[in-house]
């Protein structure tokens, strides 16, 4: 089962392009959701991100109950425990960068939780798509628009091959912190990917 995610403004233009496939809100998602006409079939948070005229406009359509705002988990991470725990094996996520720099790269790094291994979680935004490629060979597309791919290690040493990119690799030992593999490139519409350890694949285009 597939489910679309909304955390904040989101400028990629998912909201009309898959309006009517399945939508979940998390905080100001949810209410971002109901301007466009959306109603979630879940909702996640405790909304402290509306004002309270956004509440109001959310309580008048929707049954909701925030969450209290301390607790262990972000609203994202417990938006994806449950789903996944639902039975949801796919799910985009948009929203998730911009902002706070400490929000967006727990966001991102939520991607390497082990708890979510079994799902394809991805993180998209106007010029990344992002997602978890697990430990083994992987037969990746390109996305559509985006044009770079990188690839971001998890696991100090992590040995990567690439075949139909750019730059290839054989068995490479990446370093954390190093640029290796940032900005390679397609050379057609699918390349090989084998890797040893989880690792983040980023696919980007410019402004």
């Amino acid at each position: 089962m597939h489910m679309n995610v909304l955390i904040r403004e989101d400028q990629s233009g998912a909201l009309k392009e898959r309006q009517g496939e399945a939508w979940t809100g998390v905080d100001r998602g949810v209410y971002l959701l109901l301007l466009e006409d959306i109603t979630p079939h879940y909702t996640y948070g405790d909304f402290d991100s509306v004002s309270s005229a956004e509440w109001k406009y959310i309580e008048e359509r929707l049954a909701v109950t925030p969450v209290p705002s301390r607790k262990d988990d972000t609203d994202l991470e417990m938006c994806l425990r449950d789903l996944v725990l639902r039975g949801y094996s796919s799910i985009d996520v948009y929203g998730a960068t911009g902002g706070r720099l400490d929000h967006m790269i727990g966001n991102i790094f939520m991607l390497m939780h082990g708890d979510f291994r079994e799902a394809d979680i991805r993180i998209i935004d106007r010029q990344n798509v992002m997602q978890r490629l697990e430990a083994g060979s992987h037969h990746v597309e390109k996305a559509a628009g985006m044009k770079y791919v990188s690839f971001i290690p998890y696991v100090e040493g992590t040995e990567l091959t690439l075949s139909g990119f750019e730059y290839n690799l054989e068995r490479r030992r990446l370093s954390l912190g190093a640029t290796l593999t940032i900005s390679n490139e397609f050379v057609a519409h699918h390349a090989e990917v084998h890797t040893d350890e989880p690792i983040i694949m980023i696919q980007s285009k410019d402004d």
